[in-house]
């Protein structure tokens, strides 16, 4: 039985979707578990696709280490939080070298999602052959900035 059970109001990141965190004795040690609200893909949702999640999917597929706890029940993320789990802090002047880092990691981790599409990695390599080394830093500069002036509007609207 959970000892401790909160749902937190502010910080957790959850974009203002339903959370639950809950603590629990067990095997002598503790646990923490999250339950927090699936929301559809952005992607899915630019694209009129309505269906069944593809969450699962992708954060199990061939090419991924999936986390054995990770569970989708009744419109809920069920996942573990051990805790050495933390956000990545970049300060308030990582540097560009830093964020290139994180960046070619990000791009690493979401290769490995599309890698598990049958035909996709031919046609991924290729596109990447034709591309400068940089491109992946310019192109989220440039979606960063778009996302930023969306916020800006989206205040200014309310």
């Amino acid at each position: 039985m959970p000892r401790w059970f909160a749902s937190p109001q502010e910080g957790g990141g959850g974009l203002g979707r339903p959370r639950f965190v809950a603590i629990a004795d067990w095997r002598g040690g503790q646990i923490v578990r999250e339950a927090k609200a699936l929301v559809p893909s952005a992607w899915d949702w630019a694209h009129g696709n309505k269906g069944t999640p593809r969450f699962m999917t992708l954060a199990t597929g061939a090419h991924r280490a999936p986390d054995p706890h990770l569970a989708l029940k009744g419109g809920f993320i069920l996942r573990r939080i051990a805790p050495d789990s933390r956000k990545v802090d970049l300060g308030d002047h990582p540097g560009e070298r830093l964020e290139l880092d994180l960046l070619r990691a990000m791009g690493v981790d979401i290769g490995a999602i599309h890698a598990a599409t049958k035909g996709a990695s031919a046609r991924i390599l290729g596109d990447l052959r034709t591309r400068k080394a940089d491109w992946l830093y310019g192109e989220a500069k440039a979606a960063a900035e778009a996302v930023e002036e969306d916020l800006a509007d989206w205040r200014a609207a309310r």
